[in-house]
């Protein structure tokens, strides 16, 4: 008996290892994972930024998402001016009050469309997602020109439309000057968007996401002054994106 005993362990072990190793696969033979994590870059029609994603399979198709996004947003009307009579001079955005950035916590769903079904292949999802939206407003300060010419003097300043003109701005001024003064603006966030996974193993991810993105806000954030006695600021920004993403997958 005590001879039998080192094939019957053995016999249990190997029972066990197939066991688990077959909890991996459903039963068309695919493998099953529990988890995602993956991030990258994000462009769009006025900025660009990066993402951050995390997804719980809920089923060999679906996972609930989890994200976060910090995105740039420029306005259209924002054109780089340089002060021409100082060639040493900082280029700066005439007009410009504030610097927007946005961040995005975000909840969603991932959805397989078609599977890779070779290591060359491409697997295929939609994705949505919704969240609020913190749009922070950092004020622009610029360095000014005293009033004699040439300048003997330069000092930096909030911008203000009422006293800065094109003739006593000499440059932008560092981009970390204001950054205790961003204000906060809440609002919502909507996306949906393709996503097409091409990694070549099947616990990796090297994927192209394009979609569109909405931020909506209580109001229009002041990013450019009103010059020309027209509103231009939107309260609504409705956007094109990109994003390559990296990461890994979990299997079960």
């Amino acid at each position: 008996m005590l001879r039998l005993f080192p094939l019957l362990l053995l016999l249990i072990l190997g029972h066990s290892a197939l066991a688990q190793e077959q909890s991996v696969y459903d039963d068309a033979g695919r493998t099953l994972y529990s988890r995602e994590i993956y991030g990258g870059p994000l462009v769009h029609g006025d900025g660009w930024g990066g993402t951050f994603q995390y997804g719980k399979y809920t089923t060999a198709k679906d996972r609930t998402m989890f994200g976060l996004d910090i995105v740039t947003m420029k306005h259209p009307k924002e054109i780089k001016t340089f002060n021409p009579s100082y060639q040493d001079a900082r280029g700066y955005f005439y007009g410009k009050l504030n610097t927007l950035f946005i961040m995005r916590p975000t909840y969603g769903k991932k959805h397989r469309i078609t599977e890779k079904l070779r290591k060359s292949g491409v697997e295929v999802n939609y994705v949505w997602g919704i969240g609020p939206s913190f749009g922070f407003l950092k004020p622009v300060y610029l360095q000014i020109l005293g009033a004699e010419f040439p300048s003997q003097t330069i000092t930096t300043e909030r911008y203000d439309p009422e006293k800065h003109f094109a003739n006593n701005i000499y440059s932008r001024a560092s981009w970390f000057k204001g950054l205790g003064e961003t204000r906060i603006y809440p609002g919502a966030f909507g996306r949906f968007a393709f996503n097409f996974e091409y990694a070549g193993d099947n616990t990796g991810i090297r994927a192209l996401e394009v979609g569109t993105s909405l931020d909506a806000y209580g109001e229009a954030l002041p990013i450019m002054a009103d010059l020309a006695g027209i509103g231009s600021n939107k309260q609504f920004y409705l956007e094109f994106y990109i994003a390559l993403h990296f990461g890994s997958k979990k299997i079960r």
